[in-house]
């Protein structure tokens, strides 16, 4: 999940709170992946709701899970300002200003690392959708300081509405699983904190 956005630290070196990643990444599009049927729990996320099956996706803001693949692809791969693009638009600027300090160093003792991660399921509703994923994620100074998850349904499986699930992703703890958060702003889609509005 993603919390906080991105931050500088007195030494003008940027630090990433981007993400607590548990639920980190989910499937794209608006339709189901599997065939046109929905799992049993789809319906207690609410009416309109689209439950988008596991799958793959390519890095971009063309999809909510577009997203996530490539915030996680920034990070593994080292090009720490790539990460702005998934910022809010209003952020950017202020991101690529502080991802563009980050040295290796920094970026092992601030940002996540990732193991077998994959796709998990995607909840789109309107211009929101919460984003799943398996695998473990590691989180440098968190005590836990990795979890990992198998279920590419966790947290979906609750019996929560998409709003309740929301609201929980928004406030989980960085180091135990949740669902990420991302917005559409005119066609694109983004990493959303609560600290992005």
């Amino acid at each position: 999940m993603f919390h906080g956005g991105i931050r500088a630290d007195r030494r003008a070196r940027a630090a990433l709170a981007l993400c607590a990643l548990a639920g980190l990444i989910g499937a794209a599009g608006c339709s189901s992946g599997g065939g046109g049927s929905q799992p049993s729990w789809a319906s207690s996320l609410g009416s309109g709701v689209t439950v988008v099956s596991p799958g793959t996706a390519s890095p971009g803001n063309g999809t909510p899970d577009g997203v996530m693949i490539g915030v996680v692809d920034s990070i593994t791969s080292g090009h720490f300002t790539d990460l702005c693009k998934y910022e809010m638009p209003a952020t950017q600027s202020q991101c690529n200003s502080a991802m563009s300090q980050v040295t290796p160093s920094v970026a092992a003792s601030q940002l996540p690392s990732f193991k077998n991660m994959k796709l998990g399921y995607t909840a789109v509703d309107g211009t929101k959708a919460i984003i799943g994923i398996t695998g473990t994620v590691c989180l440098p100074n968190q005590t836990p300081s990795c979890f990992t998850n198998n279920d590419p349904a966790a947290l979906f499986d609750s019996g929560k509405s998409f709003a309740a699930l929301w609201t929980q992703a928004l406030n989980a703890p960085q180091n135990a699983y949740s669902l990420s958060t991302v917005e559409e702003v005119n066609g694109s889609w983004y990493a959303y904190t609560s600290s992005s509005s």
